[in-house]
């Protein structure tokens, strides 16, 4: 039986976790390890600390560092582990360049995206040369990932010469254990808090109006308008604030809940949604999110603020819905499917 030949890929990262954030680019990383439990990666973080080895793995801390130093050090690795394929992952306008090395040196390329400003409803799009930058970018890749097929849609609109297959986020399975549920009957929103996108305020005051003694209200997440969300639900004992959570933190405590809550403007996945079906949890949602063709009868779906306060008050009533699969985007899945990919791009 003739072996499948392994490919040697760099990955090339602007979001990874990282010793200051362990929590950032999770996502990024689950695909990265989806396709070899030893990747080679190299990291530019949008932070200014110290470099970071760890095996094949090199990440800097690219706040400061110069283009030329970015440069040296792509050349040095590609130099290092002689790749025969790049895959790049979260667009940001210093890969542009090291795209058109790689492609100039007859190197295979693919990109992973993840980010909403491609999205149509994102209230800054791109403009001028970024947008043309961006644009160039996507046409110029071999084959572009979308996690979604809103957010190939939008990809689609910018570029209309890329090639694209969408490789949704990974669902990790975790172990299911049998916990308790708090007593009253608790909501939980998982998301950064950024009240202009996620929209925690509208949540919040959807939620205001519920009987206290009945229900309670779980935030969990950081960003910029942290503070304010403590200031809004201060008088509220029924509301409390948990600040950032690992996504493995996450996962432990989602089956204390009894519903999910993502009410954002957009987004391009909506990941937390598909995580709380499979611990058992209600998830109260948008029909555009990303994920939405995963959707199952463990969704409610809300179209407006008023019909959100009504799904919450209802989930006092309604009986505990069955835990959802999703083998489709088990690590095993989309590491098969990635690999299938790559094959497909140096082999076929």
């Amino acid at each position: 039986m003739a072996q499948v030949k392994t490919p040697r890929v760099l990955h090339i990262v602007k979001w990874y976790p990282h010793a200051a954030d362990p929590q950032n680019g999770v996502f990024v990383r689950k695909h990265i390890y989806a396709t070899d439990s030893n990747p080679l990666v190299l990291g530019f973080l949008n932070h200014a600390g110290p470099p970071e080895h760890d095996g094949m793995c090199t990440l800097y801390g690219s706040k400061n560092m110069s283009t030329a130093a970015k440069w040296g050090a792509y050349f040095a690795k590609v130099k290092s582990v002689q790749p025969e394929l790049i895959h790049f992952h979260c667009y940001a306008p210093d890969l542009a360049p090291l795209l058109w090395f790689a492609k100039r040196a007859g190197i295979k390329t693919v990109h992973s995206e993840h980010w909403s400003g491609f999205l149509a409803q994102h209230p800054r799009p791109l403009q001028g040369w970024r947008k043309s930058l961006a644009r160039w970018y996507m046409n110029q890749c071999h084959i572009v990932l979308p996690v979604s097929s809103v957010l190939s849609d939008g990809i689609k609109a910018l570029a209309p010469d890329s090639r694209r297959n969408i490789v949704p986020n990974i669902i990790d399975s975790g172990v299911r254990k049998d916990t308790e549920k708090r007593p009253c009957t608790s909501i939980c929103v998982v998301a950064d808090v950024v009240l202009s996108i996620k929209q925690q305020d509208k949540i919040f005051a959807a939620f205001s109006a519920l009987p206290r003694m009945q229900f309670e209200l779980h935030f969990y997440g950081g960003g910029p308008d942290e503070s304010t969300l403590s200031q809004m639900v201060k008088n509220h004992s029924n509301v409390f604030i948990h600040g950032r959570k690992s996504n493995a933190e996450i996962l432990d405590l989602l089956p204390q809940h009894h519903a999910l809550v993502l009410y954002s403007a957009y987004e391009t996945f909506g990941i937390t949604v598909l995580e709380a079906r499979q611990a058992g949890l209600w998830a109260i949602v948008k029909s555009e999110f990303g994920c939405a063709p995963f959707y199952d009868e463990g969704c409610i779906i809300v179209t407006s603020d008023e019909a959100l306060h009504t799904a919450l008050e209802k989930v006092r009533e309604l009986p505990r819905p069955e835990a959802a699969e999703f083998k489709d985007l088990s690590s095993h899945s989309i590491g098969k499917k990635l690999r299938t990919i790559y094959s497909k791009l140096l082999y076929a």
